[in-house]
Parts: structure tokens; sequence; C-alpha cells
């Protein structure tokens, strides 16, 4: 035997060595095998970074900067926030690492919790849910606008509500079928939304840079300051177009729901979230940079006259309409790859939530909780909470067609569902002090700095989403709905579990011992070749 075969002998044995590593890991948190375990670091940090999504993000917000905060508070402003971001990303990776389960965030709460570990947990798990619906919303509906600024530009259609949201619903349900029947597809997309995202900012940094014929000046690009908003104070303003990095910067939770399906969770989903976010800053800055030099007209390109976005009128206005619509083309599909990564991660959460949803010991069947718990044995994907967060994204998509200020107040609660579901487990370590199980990825003598700088973060980021960013306030089409929208929805979570759910609901638990765990993964490995032959998480 040559000594290349004995090294592809000894890689294979410990590849099986580290999968079954990782399957008992898994069996000590309480959960079988039962999603397939293949996705690299790199793959799993492609998704977190797919739904950040820098391009589409900054193209979807910038002219909320150049309206609130001018260039300045755009390219400083974008700094901070990063900065913020990159704290609480890497405090929730410090948790991740101890727990590596897909239910993430409410089951981090449950085992951080002194007391109410279940409430906690019942809580933590309805903010990411909800969030992750409207973030998934939020990123079919970028999609879909720049699908029909692109039709625009070529002069196939109009811009209409009714083509947006038609856009919308195609969008949502084919990316559904891709989740639903493309496992192998997840992990390729996933690496592929790196070079996407980080290939074409780079190609729309350089062509900013040096296709104009004009640029701004530095103290034009990286100091005015504008308030065009419809308040008079400037630090008001100021604080609104911090919205711009708050806005973009969400999903990276991904890395911590894909933990069942990614090789050596405990270092890889970590180090993913936190590369992330990293690189988005970075190449979020060098585009907000570049577009701040590459203005032509300001007050037109604010209003979107030509592409019904600043970024594309920018675009155009810079490079031309012909190298603007490929630039255009490609934000559009890097935003349908988020569209992906949001359905990806948000039926992972779904699916965990519903299996500690579905107990056998309580006398209640939890029909609906036992579907949404079932992973598919041919494709090892939750089938039916993938169609969850489709259906749940559509429904947000339709409200469009009846008002787009109860949209946008949709779409708002993602930021606050995740920043505060964000949020909840971090302070829950932080009140753990040193009694905090580490695990291989952590902060050390910072995390308590850290954490809470995080912690901080959110309370503010959660304040400004519910302040009023246009006058007059109380206008039916001006009112800031958004936190009306979020009291019904965190309410009407809050009678559940005060008229029912607390008597049922006890958080993340165990589903059986090591033996029981290994018995339900033989028997899904013995179904495998079964058609549409589902099997309860």
């Amino acid at each position: 035997m040559s000594d290349d075969d004995e090294i592809r002998i000894d890689s294979m044995k410990a590849a099986a060595a580290g999968d079954a590593a990782d399957t008992d890991q898994l069996h000590e948190l309480g959960y079988p095998q039962l999603l397939h375990r293949g996705l690299t670091g790199f793959k799993n940090m492609g998704v977190s970074f797919s739904i950040i999504c820098i391009i589409g993000g900054v193209a979807l917000t910038y002219s909320i900067g150049m309206t609130d905060g001018g260039p300045a508070d755009l390219f400083w402003g974008w700094l901070l926030v990063s900065g913020l971001i990159l704290a609480l990303g890497a405090a929730m990776a410090e948790v991740c690492s101890s727990y590596p389960t897909s239910g993430g965030l409410y089951y981090w709460s449950a085992k951080l919790a002194k007391r109410n570990a279940a409430a906690w947990a019942w809580f933590t798990g309805w903010f990411n849910v909800l969030g992750q619906i409207a973030g998934t919303a939020g990123a079919s509906f970028g999609a879909s606008f720049f699908i029909v600024s692109f039709g625009v530009l070529e002069g196939w259609w109009t811009y209409t509500t009714d083509n947006v949201v038609t856009a919308y619903i195609i969008a949502t349900v084919v990316l559904g079928l891709v989740v639903t029947f493309g496992r192998k597809l997840v992990g390729f997309i996933g690496g592929l939304s790196v070079w996407w995202h980080t290939v074409f900012a780079l190609v729309m940094i350089g062509a900013l840079i040096f296709a104009p014929a004009h640029h701004q000046t530095a103290s034009e690009a990286l100091t005015t300051f504008v308030n065009g908003s419809t308040f008079h104070w400037p630090v008001y303003a100021a604080l609104l177009g911090l919205l711009v990095g708050a806005e973009t910067y969400t999903g990276y939770d991904a890395s911590a729901h894909l933990t069942e399906e990614t090789k050596q969770p405990g270092l890889a989903a970590p180090r993913a979230m936190v590369r992330a976010i990293a690189i988005a800053a970075v190449l979020g800055t060098l585009l907000i940079g570049s577009l701040n030099f590459a203005v032509q007209n300001y007050a037109s390109e604010a209003a979107g006259t030509k592409t019904g976005n600043a970024v594309g009128d920018i675009l155009v206005d810079a490079v031309g309409v012909g190298f603007g619509k490929v630039l255009v083309a490609a934000i559009a599909i890097a935003l349908l790859i988020c569209v992906n990564g949001n359905l990806t991660s948000n039926s992972r959460m779904i699916y965990a939530f519903s299996r500690d949803f579905a107990r056998v010991d309580d006398g209640r069947p939890h029909p609906v909780s036992r579907k949404l718990s079932e992973v598919h044995t041919g494709s090892r994907v939750p089938r039916y909470a993938v169609w969850v967060a489709v259906l749940g994204a559509c429904l947000l998509g339709v409200l469009n067609l009846w008002s787009a200020v109860a949209f946008n107040a949709a779409i708002t609660i993602n930021v606050i569902g995740l920043y505060t579901a964000y949020a909840i487990p971090v302070f829950l370590r932080l009140r753990q002090g040193e009694n905090f199980q580490r695990g291989p990825w952590h902060l050390g003598r910072w995390s308590s700095l850290i954490g809470w700088t995080a912690v901080g973060w959110v309370i503010a980021a959660d304040i400004l989403f519910v302040l009023p960013s246009t006058n007059p306030v109380f206008a039916t089409t001006t009112f800031p709905y958004t936190l009306p929208v979020f009291v019904v929805v965190i309410g009407g979570a809050a009678l559940w579990w005060k008229l029912s759910a607390h008597k049922w609901f006890v958080g993340p638990r165990s589903l059986g011992t090591p033996d029981e765990l290994a018995a339900i993964e033989r028997q899904l490995r013995e179904t495998e070749t079964a058609v549409d032959a589902p099997v309860a998480g």
C-alpha cells in the first residue's frame, strides 16, 4: 500500500471520528442527529454572509442615510455600528460554542437562565422566529425591487406595486422549492454567496472609483452632514441615519441554526459568525465610501428618479446605463441568495422550536408541532418548516398590496425581533458570570466588556427602530406603526404563554438517552430509501 493510500485512509478515519464526536456532542445536548452534517465552516459562514447581504443591504438602505445624516453619517455611522455589531456577534458566538444546536438562541436562553427557563426560551424563540420571517420578507422585497428596476431599465415594464409583489411571490416560492429539494444546494449556495458578494462588491467599488468623470471631494464625501428629514433636530436625523447599518447587519444567527449540519460546530460555527460580520464590515466601509465619492447629483439620486433607488441611480449615473444594468442585476441576485439563506435558517429554527413543542408525555397530541419537527428521510430537510417560513414571508409581501406603511412596519419587526433575540441569551450569559461553561471558542477576560456593550447597543437600537421617522407623526400615512405591530405580535405570544403555554411548554428538553437517540437515527437510516417517509424529530 502506498503512502498516499495510507494518508487517504487515515483522513477518512479522522473524518469519521470527527463526525462521531459531533453526534456525541449533540446527544449530550439531548437531540438525535437527523439533519445531514455536511457543511464546512466556510459554507456555514457563507449562509450568514449571504443573509447580511452587504451589497443588497447597503443598496436598500443607503437612501435613508442620504436623507438622515448625509455622507458623514453614512460613512462614520457605518463604522460605529459595525463595531457594535461585531461585539454583539462575538458575544453570541461565545454562547454558540457551548451550545451548538439548531434551536440556537432560545436553547441558549433556557440553559443560561437561573430561573423561569421555559419562559425565557419561549419569548426568545418567538422573537427569533418572527424576526426571521420578517427578514425573509425584507430580502424577498429587496430582490423583487431590483428585479423590477432591472426590467424598467430594459424597458420591459414599468415600476408598479403589482409588479413588485408578483416578483416577490414568485421569487419566494421558487427559492422555497430550492431549499426543500436542493439539500446539496444549501452548502453550494452558501459557498457561492461569499464569492458573489465579495467579487461584485469589489467590482462595484472599482467601477465607482475609476469610471466616473467626476468625484466628490473628501470633505463632501466624508464630512458633509445633511438633514433632509422632516424633523429639525440634526442629532435626531443623525441617529436615524444609523439605521443603515442596523438594518443591514441581521441574520448572522444562521451560523448557530446550522450547527447541527456543520462539522466541528463548537469551533466552526462561532468563527463563521464573527468572520461573516467582519468581512461585511470591511466591504461595507469600502462600498459606502465609494458611493459617497461617486455621487453625481445628490438630490436626484437620493430621490431615485431613474431606477426608484438611490444606489441604482448612482450606479447608472457613475458608470453608464449598460454596466449599471449589470450591477443592478448583481444586486438582485445577491438578494435572492439572501432569501435562500433566510429560508434555510428560518426553517431550521422553526424545526428546532417545534420539536420542543411536540411533547409526548403531557397527553396532548400537538399535531402541528409534530409536523413541523419532521425531517424528510430522503433529503434530511424539515420540509414542513420550510413552507411555514415561505407562507409567512408571502403573507407579509401581500400586505404591500394593501399598505406600504403596514408592510414596512412588519419588516422593521425583523430587526427588533432578531436584535432582542440576540441580546437575551447574551444578557443571561453575563448573569452567569464565572459559572458559564465556556466552549472551545470564547472571549476570555473580554467577555464581560464585550457582552455589556452588545446588550447596551441592542437596547439603543430597539428604541431607534420604534421612533417616528417622518413628520407629522400622527398622520395615517406617516404614523410609526412598528411599535403597535410589535406590541400586538409579542403581546399575543405573552397571552398564549399566560393562558396555556406555561402549563405544557418546558423549553428545550432531552429527547432521550444516548441509546434512545441512536435508535432514532438508526430508524432514519433504515427508512432513507423510502419515498416521502418522514420521521418525527
